[in-house]
């Protein structure tokens, strides 16, 4: 058996890794083309290209990339010719990975989709794009069945994949074990060089300020495994105590509080039980255009999925250092404001509600 999988993004990668290891389990002889990261590549996958090239946030950075993609997606689509591949799993990655899925329909490749692109926060009517091009949707958040089977469009709710982590059901074990450091901030720029750059000196800054104004705190910074770390060295030039972490379950799991950028990781931290604020800085014109198109409320995976600001969130103009750090002094002084947030996060906990499918059965029994 053939199987084309693409994931652009590091969390992609290690999704979609675990479902090819699911994969193989069930049928040891399934070859893998596509594109993936170090994950994937661990359980067969010789990637086309290396994933940290198209790991990118933005209009901007997509659009300077523009002929990389071209080039890229006629490649993937020659080899999924002319391997006669069996089917095509898409994880994520939206741009990429809906024209693809045209292009595998077209040719009467069957389209299991994992990780449904978030159509539903970006609005204009994006879900049509996805309109009888995908043969089963799986996605990751309660709400989304209902919305996407009210289109017409074949889904099913299957867990999120934090829930496998087995961190997450030892979490009190754990938060026994790191506890003694109850002084320590947290911060976590992201998981693609772009936007480390970007929020690492806003974040050190914002270290420096609570320094000055208590010295007795000290510093983490998580270290993703797809980021250049000697990004970090710009941390050299403050005065303030810093570690770096690898491992950003366990910074959760040790800081007293923590600064956290857009994404994945906001929904992490609540289901490690840190209370957090997030922080989202970006160009004018990346801010411009995603403030016309996005369909939301809320930034913040927890706040979406609550319906309401569980995570207080610092966007652009208000993405300062001074602002940042005021808000960090006064949470932390407020027990029962923490207290609350962690009440909070337990709702988020019944809300996303474990899940028994087996993907990688259902896609192997249709195939």
């Amino acid at each position: 058996m053939k199987i084309f999988i693409v994931a652009g993004e590091p969390s992609g990668d290690i999704h979609a890794a675990k479902l090819m290891n699911k994969l193989k389990e069930i049928n040891p002889n399934i070859s893998f083309f596509g594109i993936g990261g170090k994950n994937m590549e661990q359980e067969g996958l010789k990637s086309i290209i290396p994933i940290e090239k198209i790991s990118v946030v933005g209009f901007v950075e997509v659009i300077k990339k523009l002929l990389l993609f071209l080039k890229l997606k006629k490649q993937c689509q020659q080899i999924m010719l002319k391997e006669n591949v069996d089917c095509f799993i898409p994880v994520d990655y939206p741009g990429f990975n809906i024209k693809l899925s045209k292009f595998a329909k077209q040719n009467n490749i069957p389209v299991f989709y994992y990780i449904a692109p978030q159509v539903w926060a970006w609005g204009k009517r994006r879900w049509q794009k996805m309109q009888n091009i995908i043969t089963k949707l799986f996605v990751v958040f309660p709400f989304e069945e209902k919305y996407f089977l009210e289109r017409n469009i074949d889904a099913k709710y299957v867990g999120h994949p934090l829930l496998l982590n087995p961190i997450f059901n030892a979490k009190k074990e754990l938060e026994l074990q790191y506890n003694s450091e109850n002084n320590l901030i947290a911060f976590f720029p992201g998981s693609r060089n772009h936007e480390v750059i970007k929020n690492i000196s806003l974040f050190a800054k914002t270290a420096q300020i609570i320094h000055k104004t208590n010295p007795n705190f000290k510093f983490g910074f998580a270290v993703s495994d797809n980021v250049n770390a000697n990004i970090f060295d710009i941390l050299k030039k403050y005065n303030f105590s810093y570690k770096l972490f690898n491992n950003s379950n366990e910074l959760m799991l040790k800081a007293r509080f923590g600064i956290v950028k857009v994404g994945t990781t906001t929904l992490e931290a609540a289901l490690l039980n840190m209370n957090m604020l997030v922080a989202y800085k970006t160009t004018f014109t990346h801010y411009w255009i995603g403030k016309k198109l996005i369909n939301l409320n809320f930034v913040a995976l927890p706040n979406i999925l609550a319906n309401k600001e569980i995570v207080t969130e610092y966007i652009q103009k208000f993405a300062t250092p001074k602002i940042l750090s005021d808000a960090v002094l006064d949470f932390i002084s407020d027990e029962h404001k923490c207290n609350k947030q962690k009440e909070e996060y337990d709702n988020i906990k019944k809300i996303l509600i474990d899940s028994k499918t087996n993907i990688a059965e259902e896609i192997l029994k249709y195939l």
